[in-house]
């Protein structure tokens, strides 16, 4: 800070100085040549030449560190932010205004908040450098430091005003920002382009992703004509501060026939308007870096109600989950499920069945306590729900989901979730593949368990199928020890007898677990302790598949025989 005040003070001293030398020595009436004025006057250049390159070179040191320091805060600023995003209440996810907001504090959050406090530096030197010109000036004419200063003001309100419309702007345009995001995502997702490339589809985002660019375009114009009258008022103003500060000095320096002071003033005047124009632009950017900021504040600030680090910590094992009468829905005013009761023991293979739509995996996510029910009531050993760590139940109770998520790492490693460390590791490693019945095809690869998946990052990558990658989850939620696992939809990229296959492997392996098979196709569930059939938000059939078989135009008769006709024909009897 130091430095650059001594720099902006060195061309004013040297002019200064130069001055001087000319008054003293010659006599601006009779300037000649003369050597030893000459040599003094170089002597003043080339000191400061030497004093400007120094300031220069450590500028350039300071440069350089604050690089790194930005660099960290950055890095920092994105763990804070993802670690806060990982432990928000899941329906967070599901509000399109948080969503905005996320993606405006992702996107430019760590550049506001270090704006702010390097701006607030910026300010503190800009400051000093003027008070040390305005003194240079006060000593010529008061008028123009109160001219000065009142323009200031009058500039600063002005731009306040403009950098109001810009966050207005900013505000409108968030939820077109994160469509084109989105739009722009697709394209580079493998998943999507045999789509792209196979139908329209692509036409069809496209027009999208311009409809977002001309809703942009119109926020532009809606605000635009506010923003530039205030901006052409604060031109004016600014730009009147080098004239008008000349003029004063000038007349002022004539009267006093001071040349020495005016040739300084001349150049302090350069200064100042730069410096204050710097000021109240450091002003203006604080405040709207600040609004900006705000929002990833109001993000950290977020109180989560389920996801808080409160509540019973459960040690003891699984024994038994009781729903009782649980009702719930997305939207306050409709539910997905209601007066939904039933119990899971420990070691019991659970079926809950139905169409789609039928309200399964919303269980499934109350189940994880994604969410809380609004009426009933879930207990896990006799403990409401509402009473425990979210955490403590998820550390038992885990779920598969039907399209699961693979990255880039080993197949031991997608299944661990985590660096192989141990031979224990790889073994159970090993076994979470037998169970999903995927070990044997591994073992065919160059690379065995440690093969990578995907080529995204390793053209020796393996590629697998939707079934596979299925296969793949299910391993990897074995491999977490669930003392309850949910299965939901496991085997729904899986041809008929790939999935009896697998599923007879994880009854005959899981004999320990309990496991709760989530399912619109009946074939998990003959060999289960127990069936639920769903059917718009509630249970209409319950027992084991003897028992639900021979109910007597029983819904899940229908559907079994339904689906087993597919297969072996009208000759099920």
């Amino acid at each position: 800070m130091i430095c650059l005040i001594v720099q902006t003070l060195i061309p004013i001293n040297v002019v200064g100085q130069i001055v001087d030398i000319f008054q003293a020595k010659i006599g601006f009436e009779n300037i000649v040549y003369n050597e030893a004025v000459f040599n003094e006057i170089l002597g003043v250049i080339i000191k400061n030449i030497v004093i400007f390159i120094s300031l220069n070179i450590v500028n350039q040191f300071i440069d350089f560190l604050m690089y790194f320091i930005s660099s960290h805060f950055r890095m920092s600023y994105a763990t804070t932010l993802f670690r806060k995003l990982s432990s928000i209440d899941y329906s967070f996810y599901q509000n399109s205004n948080f969503l905005d907001n996320y993606m405006r504090a992702l996107d430019g959050g760590a550049e506001m908040i270090y704006d702010v406090a390097n701006n607030q530096m910026n300010l503190i030197k800009e400051i000093i450098q003027v008070i040390f010109i305005f003194s240079i000036v006060l000593s010529v004419n008061y008028l123009a430091i109160i001219y000065t200063i009142v323009i200031a003001i009058l500039y600063m309100i002005v731009r306040k005003k403009s950098g109001l419309i810009q966050f207005d702007k900013n505000t409108a345009d968030r939820q077109f920002n994160r469509l084109e995001w989105g739009i722009s995502r697709v394209y580079f997702v493998k998943d999507a382009i045999p789509d792209i490339k196979t139908t329209s589809v692509s036409d069809v985002m496209i027009d999208v992703h311009m409809n977002a660019g001309l809703n942009k375009i119109g926020n532009h114009k809606k605000f635009i004509s506010k923003k530039t009258f205030f901006d052409i008022i604060g031109s004016i103003l600014i730009n009147s501060i080098y004239p008008v500060i000349i003029l004063i000095v000038c007349i002022a320096a004539i009267n006093t026939e001071d040349l020495a002071s005016l040739s300084a003033v001349t150049v302090a005047a350069t200064t100042i308007a730069n410096s204050v124009q710097h000021i109240t632009g450091i002003l203006t950017n604080i405040q709207i870096s600040s609004l900006e900021a705000k929002v990833t504040f109001d993000i950290l600030d977020i109180e989560p109600n389920i996801e808080r680090n409160e509540g019973i910590t459960l040690e003891e094992e699984f024994e038994k989950l009781e729903i009782s009468n649980i009702e719930f829905g997305y939207d306050e005013n409709y539910n997905i499920l209601n007066d939904i009761s039933l119990s899971i023991n420990k070691g019991e293979k659970i079926a809950i069945v139905g169409t789609n739509g039928a309200g399964k995996t919303t269980l499934v996510k109350l189940l994880l306590r994604l969410y809380d029910v609004k009426n009933g009531s879930i207990k896990l050993n006799d403990i409401n729900y509402k009473e425990l760590k979210a955490k403590d139940i998820r550390k038992k109770i885990g779920a598969v989901f039907q399209n699961p998520e693979v990255y880039s790492l080993s197949i031991a490693e997608n299944v661990l979730l985590k660096r192989i460390e141990t031979e224990e590791e790889r073994n159970l490693v090993i076994e979470s593949l037998k169970f999903a019945d995927i070990y044997d095809y591994i073992m065919t690869l160059p690379d065995g368990i440690d093969t990578i998946v995907t080529r995204e990052f390793n053209r020796d990558g393996a590629i697998f199928s939707g079934g596979q990658m299925q296969k793949i989850a299910v391993a990897r939620g074995f491999a977490q020890n669930y003392e309850v696992l949910v299965l939901d939809e496991p085997s729904s990229k899986l041809d008929p007898l790939a999935e009896a296959k697998m599923y007879h492997n994880m009854l005959s392996m899981g004999k320990g677990k309990t496991l709760i098979f989530i399912s619109h196709r009946l074939s998990a569930t003959v060999n289960c302790d127990k069936i639920y059939l769903f059917e718009k938000g509630k249970i209409i059939e319950q027992g084991t598949h003897d028992e639900m078989m021979n109910i007597e135009n029983g819904k899940y008769r229908e559907m079994f025989v339904s689906q087993a006709e597919k297969y072996i024909g009208d000759h099920y009897d």
